[in-house]
């Protein structure tokens, strides 16, 4: 299956990653490459809170009841 490569370089010397990869697949939806975006600036240390402030909040998927006994 062919892959798309998602790659961030920092700039400069830092103690943070140089580098971040993420694999993805070549026909995601918008709604799943903003959700591949989240998961980059929350690994580049952006915090979950501001992360939200700018992307929003994710919509959860799957069957509520499931979740519910995942989280409780």
């Amino acid at each position: 299956m062919a892959q798309d490569k998602l790659i961030y370089l920092r700039g400069d010397e830092s103690r943070e990653a140089d580098k971040i990869e993420m694999d993805i697949p070549t026909n995601l939806t918008v709604k799943e490459f903003k959700l591949v975006c989240r998961r980059l600036a929350l690994s580049l240390g952006y915090g979950a809170d501001s992360v939200t402030n700018e992307f929003g909040k994710d919509k959860e998927v799957g069957n509520k009841k499931q979740l519910t006994l995942l989280f409780d």
